[in-house]
């Protein structure tokens, strides 16, 4: 899961994320950041948005999803909810 951030309200509190650059299906580059201990994934940045990963949070229990990306490339197992926004791509 990953949450849309509106540009600077993202603040790194702490420490050094590792980094490196891909470039997205939408030919946009991507900066991929992660812990460089561990290896978790924290958050995706591109010239037009950020996105952090809601497991890096202390607490996502009130987190609910109200639109899911990339369902074109869903695992079988994954049943999205009826009336939902579903995007076969990045929306």
């Amino acid at each position: 899961m990953s949450l849309a951030l509106s540009e600077g309200s993202f603040e790194l509190l702490s420490g050094q994320l590792a980094c490196f650059d891909v470039t997205a299906d939408s030919g946009q580059m991507k900066t991929c950041s992660f812990c460089p201990k561990c290896g978790t994934r924290i958050m995706h940045r591109s010239e037009t948005w950020t996105s952090l990963k809601a497991g890096t949070l202390d607490d996502p229990t009130h987190l609910v999803p109200d639109g899911h990306f990339w369902t074109s490339r869903k695992q079988d197992w994954v049943t999205i909810p009826e009336g939902v926004k579903q995007a076969a791509e990045d929306g």
